[in-house]
């Protein structure tokens, strides 16, 4: 055995036993990774480590006013980039439905950006859906260009410090209740 011959005797016990420590503790833990990552990556998204901010933005709520992201800071954001032409997105929200009914009271919101279509395709869609949930307007695919330029729905979580955490491109069902459990988790701490 080459370490035991070339070490002393005391140094290659220490050896076994780091190695033994290091087999025993999770990769999560030895990374000193955020506790939602594995979690979150089991169910499909990608972690952002470290985590970021991003410069702010303003939308037009379906009613005319201005609102920023930042404005929302002290609760957790599920930021979701999608249109009304768009299947996969379609797909998705009545789920997104679902969890903005489940999380209601919770530090929590749904902020929902329509890209590239006008306000009234937006309301129209809205009201069909009966969608409950904010929604709020880029019809000039400002915003789209830099958080959604892989695709819709693009879809963020952004922790209650304005921190981005992780991402998802694509459909999903956001009813999942392991997700939903994750979120509650989120909100409180």
């Amino acid at each position: 055995m080459f370490l035991k011959r070339n070490l002393p005797h005391t140094a290659f016990i220490s050896f076994l036993l780091l190695m033994l420590i290091a087999s025993l503790v999770p990769a999560s833990a030895a990374q000193n990774r955020p506790w939602y990552a594995e979690r979150l990556e089991k169910l499909g998204f990608y972690i952002f480590e470290p985590a970021f901010q991003y410069q702010d933005f303003k939308v037009t709520t379906l009613s005319g006013e201005t609102k920023s992201r930042s404005s929302l800071k002290g609760k957790v954001i599920l930021l979701n980039f999608w249109a009304t032409w768009c299947p996969p997105c379609k797909q998705e929200i009545p789920t997104i439905e679902k969890l903005h009914n489940t999380m209601k009271g919770q530090n929590f919101e749904v902020f929902a950006v329509s890209v590239g279509e006008t306000p009234d395709t937006v309301k129209k869609f809205v009201a069909q859906q009966k969608m409950t949930y904010p929604v709020y307007l880029d019809p000039q695919n400002l915003l789209s260009r830099t958080y959604a330029s892989q695709g819709i729905p693009t879809t963020y979580l952004i922790d209650k410090n304005g921190m981005f955490i992780a991402a998802l491109i694509g459909a999903y069902d956001y009813a999942n209740p392991e997700l939903v459990a994750i979120l509650s988790e989120l909100a409180k701490k």
